[in-house]
């Protein structure tokens, strides 16, 4: 019986060491300043990335994320937007939003990212209205005025700190310094001039791009028609694309098409060849191929388990 015991903590210990060891790995691209292993609960981390850094895999999540930008630039491909960020400048990311960061060759670049869930949210929205606030809260890119800065990374390093440095009250406090920090985000929102980030004109016709694939993903879309559409060659449209978002143009179409699905799928009793078809593909074995690979399960498990994007 004891063996058997021993057995079992080995394989627990074991199990929680590669745990550990994947998920370092996977946000510790730079120097990581702060992290915390609580996936599926608030989290907050301060990181220093390197020039050139981009983010090597399609990125979205079961959770909602705070972006900040402390210093440096970085383009940021989101919600089907191009967006050059500046320091001061913000974006909330709701659950399941595709995006990417790509960060120029112009030195280091620090950025806070804060990962929430709705239940963080529920105080805001019980006290202020769930329906008015969360336009405010789902996919909001500002730039924070210059005189507001210091007041925004004040908040934010009380929240590292809460985090680095826990005892019994630390829970308690992060809940009353990440409210504060929400409803200075909504008085900018609200209040405050020229505080919404403008797309990057810069890139304009890549955001038509990006723009044409999201409004039309249920339709057949290759890359020389839609080259064709524009008025390009394929190869700058392939290359041009990629450089700018971090996507590749079948990558980001698949994505759109998988996110689409993944609505179907918990929303609806379709069958999953219906939904396939629905999404855009032609064929439901590769719809089953595509979807396995970007979410790590069959769809029909997906829908199961109710998983979120």
């Amino acid at each position: 019986m004891n063996l058997i015991i021993m057995y079992k903590n080995s394989i627990n210990h074991l199990f929680m060491a590669v745990y550990r060891t994947s998920y370092r790995k996977n946000i510790t691209d730079g120097e990581l300043i702060m992290q915390s292993n609580r996936l599926n609960k608030f989290t907050i981390t301060k990181m220093k990335r390197s020039a050139l850094f981009s983010m090597k895999t399609t990125h979205y999540h079961p959770y909602h994320e705070l972006f900040y930008l402390i210093s440096g630039e970085c383009n940021m491909f989101f919600n089907h937007n191009i967006y050059k960020f500046k320091p001061g400048d913000l974006v909330i990311i709701p659950s399941g939003e595709i995006h990417k960061t790509n960060y120029p060759a112009n030195g280091n670049h620090q950025r806070v990212a804060i990962s929430f869930n709705d239940e963080d949210l529920k105080w805001i929205y019980e006290t202020l209205g769930k329906d008015e606030l969360k336009d405010s809260l789902s996919g909001i890119v500002i730039s924070i005025p210059d005189k507001r800065r210091d007041y925004v990374e004040g908040i934010m390093s009380k929240l590292i700190f809460e985090n680095e440095m826990p005892d019994a009250l630390s829970e308690s406090f992060t809940k009353l310094i990440f409210q504060e920090l929400l409803l200075f985000i909504i008085r900018c929102q609200k209040y405050e001039e020229n505080v919404i980030k403008e797309i990057d004109v810069d890139n304009s016709l890549i955001q038509e791009v990006a723009t044409y694939i999201f409004d039309n993903f249920d339709k057949s879309i290759y890359l020389d028609e839609v080259a064709t559409k524009f008025n390009i060659s394929r190869s700058y449209l392939s290359k041009k694309f990629k450089t700018i978002t971090g996507f590749g143009f079948k990558e980001y179409l698949v994505n759109v098409r998988i996110k689409q699905a993944c609505k179907y799928l918990l929303e609806t009793d379709k069958t999953i060849t219906d939904i396939a078809f629905l999404c855009g593909f032609n064929d439901s074995n590769y719809f089953g191929d595509a979807f396995r690979h970007s979410k790590g399960m069959a769809p029909n498990k997906f829908r199961k388990y109710k998983e979120t994007v």
